[in-house]
């Protein structure tokens, strides 16, 4: 799966260097890679939560988990509700947190594991935010003004890149240089891609597929002989429920709002599912790093 995890960073650095060079300004390449991303490899990647920490699942912990499932998705969009600000505040930081991790699936850290997983995942997503800080506040205006933090951006972005650099050092030493680079490269590289491109680039081939790959090398003894297929197979109920939910949504309320506010409300319901995701896919990777 290695192989696999490279070639779709190649790919992902030609669609976004495809469009830097050929397709500027055009909205129509951003929507079309977006959804294709996200449909191929960004919903997928967790629909299989149920699985993760017992591949082996009757139909009563089935239910069990779709229960805790959707407890957790009510409970966070009470808090959307009523605390909308609180509610984005812990999106970012959850992201971060589990964008961070998802780089040292194959690495163990000896030393501040956690605050490394959420200051690199806080890079990454200060770099897309703030590269194209304009959309972000016309996306954010419909929750709050952020305009005036358009000046903050560099510090935040030099600011968590330094510290998360220090804490890769620490843990890695000299051997951290090549991981250093492709972060430095990475980072300069969403900064300069439209937010949307620049996110679903990052989302799909730096975070979803390398989390895929983990998850198709923990079930892989359970997939029996047609073990790509059958996972496949595994990925398609949940990845498909939540592909129809989502887009129900945002068709019902397409002719009462405007685009930004369709992406925010696209945002919203991925962080919806993300929430109860982000826990059960912690867990997994704890597991998983004592294998290591």
């Amino acid at each position: 799966m290695k192989n696999i995890e490279t070639a779709g960073k190649l790919l992902g650095t030609a669609i976004g260097l495809t469009y830097l060079l050929f397709f500027e300004g055009n909205e129509v390449y951003q929507w079309l890679c977006f959804a294709i991303i996200l449909i191929t490899i960004g919903i997928p990647h967790g629909a299989i939560d149920h699985l993760l920490l017992n591949p082996i699942t009757d139909r009563k912990n089935l239910i069990r988990f779709i229960l805790k499932y959707l407890a957790i998705i009510l409970a966070y969009l009470a808090i959307w509700l009523i605390f909308p600000i609180l509610a984005l505040i812990a999106f970012l930081l959850m992201s971060a947190y589990h964008f961070g991790q998802s780089h040292f699936i194959k690495l163990r850290l000896e030393k501040y594991d956690r605050l490394t997983y959420l200051s690199l995942g806080s890079f990454f997503l200060s770099a897309i935010l703030w590269g194209d800080f304009g959309y972000t506040t016309s996306i954010l205006s419909n929750i709050t003004d952020v305009s005036y933090l358009n000046s903050y951006g560099i510090f935040v972005i030099l600011g968590t890149f330094t510290l998360s650099a220090v804490l890769i050092l620490a843990n890695f030493h000299t051997k951290a240089l090549w991981l250093l680079l492709e972060i430095s490269l990475l980072g300069l590289f969403l900064f300069y891609l439209p937010l949307l491109l620049g996110f679903i680039i990052y989302f799909g081939f730096w975070h979803s597929l390398p989390s895929m790959a983990e998850e198709f090398e923990a079930l892989k003894d359970y997939l029996e002989d047609q073990k790509i297929k059958n996972f496949i197979q595994k990925l398609l109920p949940f990845t498909l429920m939540s592909l129809a939910g989502i887009g129900l949504v945002l068709l019902f309320f397409y002719t009462v709002m405007a685009v930004d506010q369709l992406t925010l409300l696209f945002f919203i319901m991925v962080s919806l599912i993300s929430a109860p995701h982000i826990w059960y896919m912690n867990l997994f990777l704890d597991k998983r790093k004592n294998q290591y």
